[in-house]
């Protein structure tokens, strides 16, 4: 779940030659404030100056190079502008520089229509998948995707009806109502236990509007029968609190990410309540989650800062190494494959996209990084997938996009919500 988080404007990554990246979110922020006053008024120098800063205090956020190119190509600095749209390009954003009035300055120039181009060229669909089921046009929104290797039933949580669907036959059938006004988001099957886990918050849009944001537990449903059997509640920590995704350590315990509030929280086996775990609010947005097979480290998909890696005894949080070209911002979905590699979701991106990446053995350092799939219908609006194979299934057109942020009655036109299955090459 991402839509009550502050938008990605762009996604981009530093030039390696301005300086280290120190990854710092309010730094970034304050320096993109600084600049945007200073464009507006006109002092273009002081505004690339700002940008310039901000670029080096989140190097995988494109806002700041882009805005960086614009006060640049409005200062009168060809080279530097030309440089940063360059960088720009590279991340897959689909925007329409050519009719960008900042770069009016740059337009009919050789190397300005090439970068312009290649920006362009990234909203093409590329798609090897297929629709496994296709939804209605009722309000619905397809958050979390699971499957029974035993039965082969496909299950979908709806934040919109609050409930669990099953899917076999074809069809679709209520699998489980989610309690007290919460609506299913992360969901996960633990097959030692026959349960189907789930992520629940009380959203804006749960129970037509009516939801606050303030209630948040981690559910356990039978999977055979989709009684409820256990529930665990977050500890109160915040007024506003949204549970988003979740997963399991090979041992068990399962860990559940605070979206809204910035924590993880754990339970491990025989526990009877959650725990924080490496203190409270240490993430601006966590999202998707592995845990390694040793169990010691948690990899988490911070939806505004990066990929992250958690050691989860001494609470020692890394900012995954990422080489220059390559952002993981905007992530919410995140597998391990069976071959070792992970498959994400990035619908901070425009067009979406199914992302594939290696890490290093330690985790620290992302080593190879390639879009499998982006845009289209299949994948206009995507949020959660869930390992199938050598593929994943993903939420592939979810609703939210039909949605503001705050209210419960769409606002646009919905689609027909479906699951769509990813080939991973």
């Amino acid at each position: 779940m991402k839509r009550f988080l502050q938008a990605i404007a762009l996604c981009c990554v530093a030039h390696a030659a301005w300086a280290d990246p120190v990854y710092d979110v309010s730094q970034f922020a304050a320096y993109e404030n600084d600049g945007t006053t200073a464009l507006q008024a006109g002092r273009y120098a002081e505004a690339e100056a700002a940008f310039a800063t901000a670029t080096l205090y989140n190097p995988q956020q494109a806002g700041g190079f882009y805005n960086l190119a614009a006060a640049a190509a409005r200062n009168g600095d060809r080279g530097k502008a030309l440089a940063a749209l360059e960088h720009f390009a590279q991340f897959g954003f689909g925007v329409n520089l050519s009719t960008a009035a900042d770069f009016a300055s740059l337009r009919g120039s050789p190397e300005f229509i090439r970068v312009a181009q290649k920006v362009a060229s990234a909203t093409t669909p590329l798609c090897a998948c297929n629709t496994v089921y296709e939804g209605g046009a009722d309000a619905f929104i397809a958050e979390g995707v699971a499957q029974d290797s035993h039965t082969g039933r496909l299950f979908v949580s709806s934040i919109a009806q609050r409930k669990i669907v099953a899917i076999w036959g074809g069809k679709a059938h209520d699998f489980a109502q989610v309690p007290d006004g919460m609506s299913p988001l992360g969901i996960r099957i633990n097959a030692a236990h026959d349960m189907l886990w789930a992520a629940a918050s009380t959203l804006p849009q749960s129970d037509n509007g009516n939801g606050d944001m303030g209630n948040a537990a981690l559910l356990a449903f039978d999977i055979t029968s989709g009684a409820l059997r256990a529930r665990y509640n977050v500890p109160i920590y915040a007024s506003k609190r949204s549970l988003s995704d979740l997963t399991f350590a090979p041992d068990g315990t399962a860990y559940v990410s605070d979206a809204v509030e910035g924590s993880i929280f754990r339970l491990k086996p025989g526990a009877d309540a959650l725990e924080l775990v490496g203190g409270r609010a240490r993430f601006s947005s966590p999202q998707g989650m592995v845990v390694s097979d040793d169990g010691k480290t948690l990899l988490v998909a911070d939806y505004t800062a990066g990929l992250q890696r958690l050691d989860i005894q001494s609470g020692v949080l890394d900012q995954v190494a990422v080489p220059p070209g390559i952002t993981t911002l905007g992530m919410d979905g995140l597998v391990q494959l069976r071959d070792g590699s992970f498959a994400a979701t990035q619908n901070g991106i425009r067009p979406n996209r199914v992302v594939r990446f290696r890490l290093s053995k330690s985790w620290g350092r992302l080593e190879t990084f390639g879009v499998v799939a982006r845009g289209g219908g299949e994948l206009s609006d995507v949020t959660l997938l869930t390992p199938d194979g050598n593929d994943v299934l993903v939420s592939g057109t979810s609703q939210w996009a039909s949605f503001d942020d705050d209210s419960g009655t769409p606002s646009r036109p919905l689609q027909h919500w479906h699951i769509t299955r990813v080939a991973i090459p």
